[in-house]
């Protein structure tokens, strides 16, 4: 996985195991990537269409829940960050050298859409997007170094900088809905919008953690994870952010709610994290792998990981 900002730092550090009481095992090993590529997000459209994405313009996907993947070809040699389908047709990647991709077939072919300029002549490093979020068809922001923001009105074909005040790298972008989101990244920042982007709001995290997700649900109810072990939540839409200790300092990388109670995290060295009261508290449960888990997807009554060496895990809710 090509390693954002300070997640390099992050990687070559040793951290604790999670403590805990231990949840009954019920993750499985469904799919192992034979490239052994790393492998750094998962998406479900529905139950049984998905996507896995990593290195090297590695695509996998599957039609019947996974219990088989077929190979698809973005047609980029770049690390892949990010995927999105607004259904089973209409999807977006986020590739690395600030590229976005766009798929009207289900990701049997791909088309170029907007990238990047590159970087000013001696700059350290090329400008990178990490994450995108497309609430309707037509309307979609993108995150990425240097406190960038973007919207797009037209499907992502053409972007427009929104200020976001910061100048700390944005991980990750989620939004509710048209005018609701997040953005999280360095240095503990969390942004907030109430009107599409027009303002963000830096809030009061409490921490200067590297965050590296941030999750959502309804209009108050969010939660954000990072560096050393950071969760943190808020009922109140960010007005107010509480960190909940989680009995350990593994870096923790996303997290996912299947509802307003029952969530989970994943992370590094095979880290899975399940509550079951809105985040309020914490338990680990045995994945079975000790590789880095970067990818999360929940829905309904399944729960998808993705990581190192090309590992899908699954995990039933019952």
């Amino acid at each position: 996985m090509r390693l954002m900002g300070s997640m390099v730092a992050s990687a070559l550090a040793v951290g604790l195991v999670l403590s805990g009481a231990r949840a009954e095992a019920q993750w499985t090993t469904v799919f192992q990537e034979q490239t052994r590529r790393d492998l750094n997000a998962v998406f479900f459209v529905d139950q049984n269409h998905g996507w896995v994405i990593g290195d090297r313009g590695i695509i996998r996907a599957t039609r019947d829940g996974g219990q088989q993947w077929v190979t698809q070809d973005p047609r980029v040699d770049a690390s892949l960050s990010d995927i999105f389908f607004r259904n089973r047709e209409e999807g977006w990647l986020v590739a690395g050298g600030g590229r976005i991709l766009r798929s009207r077939d289900g990701g049997e072919t791909w088309e170029p859409i907007y990238r990047l300029r590159a970087a000013a002549s001696g700059a350290k490093n090329a400008p990178e997007l990490y994450s995108l979020a497309f609430p309707d068809k037509k309307r979609g922001w993108v995150v990425g170094t240097d406190g960038l923001i973007m919207r797009s009105d037209d499907g992502g074909v053409t972007w427009t900088p929104q200020a976001s005040g910061t100048k700390e790298e944005l991980v990750h972008v989620r939004f509710v809905n048209d005018n609701r989101g997040w953005a999280v990244g360095g240095g503990g920042t969390v942004l907030f919008t109430n009107d599409a982007g027009k303002t963000w709001e830096r809030q009061r995290s409490g921490t200067t953690q590297h965050l590296y997700h941030v999750e959502a649900h309804g209009k108050d109810r969010a939660w954000a994870v990072g560096d050393n072990g950071t969760i943190l939540r808020t009922t109140n839409a960010g007005a107010s952010w509480e960190a909940v200790a989680a009995g350990g300092k593994q870096t923790l990388l996303n997290i996912g709610f299947a509802n307003d109670k029952l969530g989970w995290i994943v992370g590094w060295r095979g880290t899975i994290l399940r509550t079951g009261d809105g985040g309020v508290s914490w338990v680990t449960q045995e994945g079975r792998t000790r590789g880095n888990l970067y990818g999360l997807f929940v829905r309904k009554n399944q729960v998808w990981a993705a990581g190192a060496n090309g590992a899908v895990l699954r995990y039933l809710i019952e």
